[in-house]
């Protein structure tokens, strides 16, 4: 694929203009521009029905959308270099069609889940798990002190980086993916099990949801009559007997578990 950083830039494009009619064309059309530029340079007519049939209606989550342009991309090289009559051009297009519509629909489905349903609170639970081992109040309009605000930032920066690291890398991939892949595996769509994937975030989403909560009691409890440190232990006790449920669920070995056992109580004794 000839220009690859520059269409992958573009991609960022696609939402810039929405409309009712045919809802993310416009920003498609732009992605695709120099290819259709490059392919039908002396063939004006030709350009003019790709533009046409670039501009068709096209709908799809923003990052996973490169695995439909790749294979688009591809499929529009097949059209420009083969010597064709009225009728295999039809054919070609009414195939272009096809792929375009197919992996525009379940690039969508995947991306739904893994970004809105998943890495989305991922990353706003992963910003609380900073603030509070940064020992910030969120409930206190005002900081308590500089190493506070720091926290808060630091915070913040971590829950943009843990939902844009995997989106810049997974619209990169899917450009390449899905412009080198095939049918047999979907044009990459395939490549990755992305089922699995989102099985591990959630996991991971909620460890971090427990976590937050039993240090939410700790921290409540840990100025009052009642014993905090007991609360702790029997809260560390109960969080990982329901990871050990879901690691068991996940046929992922025990040993992990007892990695995290001792990065946790390691942490708890630094900021107890």
């Amino acid at each position: 694929m000839k220009n690859i950083f520059s269409i992958y830039i573009r991609t960022f494009f696609l939402q810039a203009y929405w409309n009712f009619a045919r809802l993310q064309s416009i920003g498609m059309l732009y992605i695709m521009g120099p290819v259709l530029n490059r392919l039908y340079k002396n063939r004006p007519e030709m350009y003019l029905r790709a533009k046409s049939r670039n501009m068709e209606t096209f709908n799809s989550q923003p990052c996973m959308s490169t695995y439909s342009i790749g294979a688009m991309i591809k499929q529009e090289e097949k059209i420009a270099a083969t010597v064709r009559t009225a009728e295999t051009l039809l054919k070609e297009e009414r195939e272009w069609r096809i792929i375009r519509a197919s992996t525009a629909n379940t690039a969508a489905s995947i991306g739904d889940r893994l970004f809105w349903a998943t890495l989305q609170p991922l990353s706003l639970v992963f910003c609380f798990v900073i603030l509070f081992i940064g020992k910030v109040d969120i409930l206190k309009e005002e900081m308590a002190s500089e190493q506070s605000i720091i926290a808060a930032l630091v915070a913040i920066a971590g829950a943009l980086l843990m939902y844009n690291i995997p989106a810049l890398f997974i619209r990169f991939k899917g450009l390449k993916e899905s412009y080198n892949g095939t049918e047999d595996n979907f044009y990459g769509l395939i490549n990755l099990n992305w089922n699995k994937t989102m099985s591990f975030l959630k996991l991971l989403g909620q460890i971090f949801v427990v976590f937050v909560i039993l240090f939410g009691v700790y921290v409540r409890f840990r100025g009052s009559a009642v014993n905090a440190d007991f609360i702790a232990r029997i809260s560390l006790l109960s969080a990982f007997l329901v990871l050990s449920i879901f690691m068991r669920k996940m046929n992922i070995p025990y040993i992990f578990l007892y990695l995290i056992a001792t990065l946790v109580f390691g942490i708890a004794s630094l900021i107890v």
